[in-house]
């Protein structure tokens, strides 16, 4: 993973040897050893690209800092209550009684493992290998990146790598998964292996639609989340998902 690692550097002690030196009037005078003291380590440095230290006082200071300081801790909380709420908003707004608790459990699950823990690695490891440019870009000023060619390129390159690589043969095959191995008739197989491959023939039938409705919101939202500060792009991206969440959640939540 690309965190900075800042190392500490001390000098080592310089030990000037004794030196015998005649004065003019031939009197021995001795230049005693002289030793310079170590060089003050170098300051730790502020963060390491993606989570930063920022110093805070009090609980509510700790509360508003901690995005920064913890963004993975932060990535996978809000990814997982996000996502149980916009299929319960949805539930609701379907007019049900009684909430369909394994279909939440599909989204919550899949909020959890895969939202909060999987795609930490795709955006923030993967992608930021492969657009070596990311967290630089991402991190200037606006005024730079206006002028930053490289930046630039990377940005569309996420967006595209993004749409057209990630979500259409990863996301969408593992919800399709978690779909059948928690929501589906309890009395079909819930091998993984029988669970994955009806998902994939449900997500087969329906590719086309799904990635229409998909590219329609995420294109220019992926622009926006991966030209801000490294560490908002998963919450600034867990924003965006509430509303892509509810459209999924109303489109594919009640199919069994």
């Amino acid at each position: 993973m690309l965190l900075g690692q800042i190392a500490r550097r001390a000098k080592l002690p310089n030990v000037v040897p004794s030196q015998t030196m005649r004065s003019p009037g031939n009197c021995v005078s001795r230049r005693s050893y002289n030793v310079t003291r170590p060089a003050r380590a170098e300051a730790q440095g502020k963060g390491d690209g993606i989570s930063i230290a920022v110093e805070y006082s009090g609980l509510w200071g700790a509360i508003t800092t901690f995005p920064k300081r913890r963004p993975y801790a932060t990535n996978i909380i809000v990814a997982t209550v996000k996502t149980s709420l916009a299929d319960l908003i949805i539930q609701k707004a379907e007019g049900k009684k009684d909430i369909d608790w394994s279909r939440n459990g599909v989204f919550t699950a899949f909020g959890f493992a895969y939202l909060g823990v999987v795609q930490w690695f795709v955006y923030v490891t993967i992608f930021t290998r492969l657009c070596p440019n990311a967290i630089r870009f991402s991190n200037l000023p606006w005024a730079e990146k206006m002028k930053d060619r490289a930046g630039q390129i990377d940005l569309i390159k996420q967006t595209c790598y993004d749409n057209f690589i990630h979500y259409t043969f990863v996301y969408y095959p593992v919800f399709y998964f978690f779909k059948e191995l928690i929501q589906s008739d309890p009395t079909l197989d819930k091998s993984p292996l029988a669970a994955a491959d009806r998902g994939l023939r449900k997500y087969w039938n329906n590719c086309v639609t799904d990635n229409l409705y998909m590219w329609s919101l995420w294109v220019p939202g992926d622009l926006m989340v991966y030209a801000c500060p490294i560490w908002m792009r998963l919450p600034l991206n867990h924003a965006i998902s509430l509303l892509w969440t509810m459209i999924l959640s109303s489109l594919r939540g009640g199919e069994k």
